[in-house]
């Protein structure tokens, strides 16, 4: 039946191109950071019939953006040829690669490139290609209608926007839904639900791009709009180490982050956000020297939620400019997150088994997860107390996980307590490890016990290590800036053998 509609829909389009084909697409380039992966797309731009491949660089048209910057006749015959000859094999499919939000974000390349492709074009080359744009506009519309509200991404948005302004079909209806979508992606604090920085920030660009478009064709921007960009982008400023890069949660990666961070006004937005207790997320703390960031998000089985990490209760540590604990990270290199990148192994958290926290499906939100994360803060004592817990490991291992953090408000010192209790009595033997992947640079030295180890930064400070039993160094990666670098990880790890297994550890500035 879908399949039937889908072909009654492309007829009705071939239909209505020669009385609509007259649109006029140019001054509408709302483009505000560019968030195309130029090193990857000029390791395929080149070779003959790439625009076969299935990446989504190259899908999604981000290689117009390329093409535009390498300029001259070269680039414009280059990217018309590729639009005409990728339309020829795909103007007629039903499914990939008008899936996802792929079409949403040829249409936004296509008319911000616009003026670019078409500067040099025979009238017929311009027919054909207001031809193609006039296509994307309707199926936008269509799959847009067709989505469920997680589904939608921010690109989809802005592609829809365009749509229906272009169509002059923007009524208040379309408005209000435009509110209540982004109302529902983003969490009371103002943070995209992907839970990742990146996708974060490419969702308030977004925004400001419709904001953009809205003023372009003197249309009325909702109070909704303008409250939730001032909240994200707000937020946002929270969610920076002290060497400037972002956390590595969720598939976030550090390759735009300098663009990232001269965007934002922080002298208009610089005002400080508290976490709130119970609150499902990022739960971040700072002061003058030190920064953390704790992930107790709350996974779920939302389209939204597709990149989520099994990383519960993972942290990242940074202090005096530069970082120290760190989750392993995430690649654009292959125009995906490898799937191992998300495993629990991957991050600095507690692990039973070697066994993921959340079961991870490639391109999927997981298949199961916790059913239950919990968070609390709380200060005592000069101390702000971060306290997490979740269920993952409860239905295979019976076992509740729990870590909590203590942070020193005045004095460069974490303390942490991880604890694994048992929901029964049993003589199971369940191996744990709990992992503090470091920064590359980071050299160590262990202490006679070899229950301590010495840290010494890039920047030439001493950290203390500390532990309630014998560490090991293990080997591990730090994947950011689409480069592998190999690292060290501190492990402690051991067996459980009682009904509440707890260890404790800290790390402190010397």
């Amino acid at each position: 039946m879908q399949l039937i509609r889908k072909f009654i829909f492309i007829y009705i389009l071939l239909k209505i191109y020669s009385r609509k084909n007259n649109l006029i697409y140019s001054d509408l380039n709302f483009k505000k950071l560019d968030f195309t992966n130029y090193k990857q797309i000029k390791s395929f731009i080149f070779k003959k019939n790439f625009y076969k491949l299935q990446n989504k660089n190259v899908q999604s048209f981000d290689f117009l953006n390329f093409s535009k910057n390498l300029g001259g006749k070269i680039g414009i015959n280059y990217s018309k040829k590729s639009i005409f000859d990728w339309n020829k094999i795909n103007k007629s499919k039903f499914n990939y690669p008008w899936t996802e939000d792929l079409s949403s974000r040829r249409l936004i390349n296509l008319l911000y490139n616009y003026e670019f492709i078409n500067s040099s074009s025979t009238k017929q080359e311009t027919y054909l290609l207001n031809k193609i744009i006039l296509n994307h506009v309707h199926r936008v519309i269509y799959d847009f209608n067709s989505k469920k509200i997680y589904g939608i991404t921010s690109y989809d948005l802005v592609a829809y926007v365009l749509s229906c302004l272009i169509l002059n079909r923007f009524s208040e209806k379309d408005s209000k839904y435009l509110d209540f979508i982004t109302i529902s992606q983003i969490d009371k604090l103002g943070m995209h639900k992907s839970y990742n920085i990146l996708e974060h920030v490419k969702y308030v660009n977004n925004l400001s791009e419709i904001k953009n478009i809205l003023l372009f064709f003197k249309v009325n921007i909702s109070k909704n709009i303008e409250d939730t960009y001032i909240k994200m982008t707000s937020i946002l400023n929270e969610y920076f180490h002290d060497d400037g890069s972002i956390p590595l949660f969720n598939g976030s990666n550090n390759n735009y982050t300098k663009t990232i961070s001269e965007s934002i006004n922080r002298e208009e937005y610089l005002k400080s956000r508290k976490y709130e207790d119970n609150v499902n997320g990022i739960a971040f703390y700072k002061d003058k020297n030190k920064k953390i960031f704790f992930d107790v998000v709350q996974p779920n089985k939302d389209k939204i939620s597709n990149n989520l990490n099994a990383g519960t209760l993972s942290f990242e540590f940074s202090s005096f400019g530069e970082k120290i604990i760190t989750n392993c990270g995430a690649s654009e290199s292959f125009g995906k997150n490898p799937e191992y990148l998300r495993y629990s192994a991957a991050h600095s958290t507690i692990i039973l088994q070697n066994t993921n926290i959340s079961e991870i499906k490639e391109n999927n939100p997981h298949i199961k997860f916790p059913q239950s994360v919990k968070f609390n803060l709380f200060s005592k004592n000069n101390r702000t107390i971060f306290e997490g817990s979740h269920n993952g490991y409860a239905r295979k291992f019976k076992k509740i996980v729990k870590r909590t953090l203590f942070i020193d408000n005045d004095s460069n010192k974490i303390r942490g307590e991880d604890a694994i209790i048992s929901l029964q009595n049993n003589n199971d033997r369940i191996i744990y490890h709990i992992r503090f992947h470091l920064v590359d640079g980071i050299s160590y030295n262990f202490t006679n016990s070899k229950k301590n180890v010495i840290l010494r930064t890039n920047s030439k400070n001493i950290w203390i290590f500390k532990s309630d039993v014998e560490l090991v160094i293990e080997d591990s990666i730090f994947v950011d800036n689409n480069k592998t670098i190999p690292t060290k990880q501190i492990v402690i790890k051991g067996v459980i053998n009682n009904i509440k297994q707890t260890r404790k550890w800290s790390l402190e500035k010397q």
